[in-house]
């Protein structure tokens, strides 16, 4: 196969792979506490050996993704176990496979009290314990540092916690994603009660971005076809030379 091929389809393959993670972005437009996600293209270069002069070749790759972990808009409920982090900082929460961690403040309490995520996975304290209301708790307020008050008595406080690196934070679905790192407690966390953040994605960008990939996946397969019928015509041409 021509070296050119090759390059083309390196190129159309790191597109796709960009058509996928800007698809999900667009999926995930209404999902709470959803950070978008985006490619980093780079292109490396190799000798090609079947060439005499052994010139280099660039062939196209996508090196990794990376997390966009900007503030997203914050749209007040009024229901008072709703949370935004108007801040940096995550939420720990407590699952059968371990501690995961989620910007989604979209919590609720369970059938024992305990404050749960939407999935029913319990929310973690700043001390990493479970957080669990008395049958008797009506009036529930919970401040900018996560401290939470029950009838006007402190109660517990919300963990937030932070990454030195949070690109390192390996994405699950949605807004869910865990570490192998342990993070610290966010000393200067800014909760927003009674709010949710909604997703960062741009949706009219994200889109222009999905048509402008189309694109360029149409016309790499175009000239991958154009260079296989060119490849075909001197065949042809060198069979009927040899005949």
């Amino acid at each position: 196969m021509d070296n050119s091929v090759y390059i083309t389809l390196s190129r159309q393959l790191a597109l796709f792979r960009d058509m996928d993670v800007t698809a999900n972005n667009i999926a995930n437009t209404n999902t709470t506490g959803y950070s978008g996600e985006h490619l980093l293209f780079n292109s490396y270069l190799t000798k090609d050996v079947n060439q005499k002069n052994r010139n280099d070749m660039a062939f196209a790759y996508d090196i990794s993704s990376y997390h966009d972990f900007e503030n997203a808009p914050i749209k007040a409920t009024g229901n008072p176990l709703d949370l935004a982090i108007a801040s940096d900082g995550f939420f720990a929460v407590e699952t059968p496979l371990g501690t995961r961690y989620t910007r989604a403040g979209n919590f609720q309490l369970d059938g024992a009290g305990t404050l749960v995520t939407a999935t029913g996975n319990p929310v973690l304290s700043d001390g990493g314990q479970h957080i669990t209301f008395n049958p008797d708790a009506k009036d529930i307020t919970i401040g900018q540092a996560g401290n939470i008050s029950v009838n006007g008595q402190e109660f517990a406080t919300i963990g937030i916690y932070k990454f030195d690196n949070p690109q390192l934070l390996e994405r699950l679905d949605g807004a869910m994603f865990k570490s192998e790192i342990t993070p610290e407690t966010l000393a200067d966390a800014k909760l927003v009660q009674g709010a949710l953040s909604g997703a960062n994605v741009k949706p009219v960008i994200e889109l222009t971005h999905m048509i402008d990939v189309s694109r360029q996946v149409a016309n790499t397969a175009k000239m991958i076809e154009t260079m296989y019928d060119l490849q075909r015509k001197s065949a042809n041409a060198w069979a009927q030379q040899a005949s």
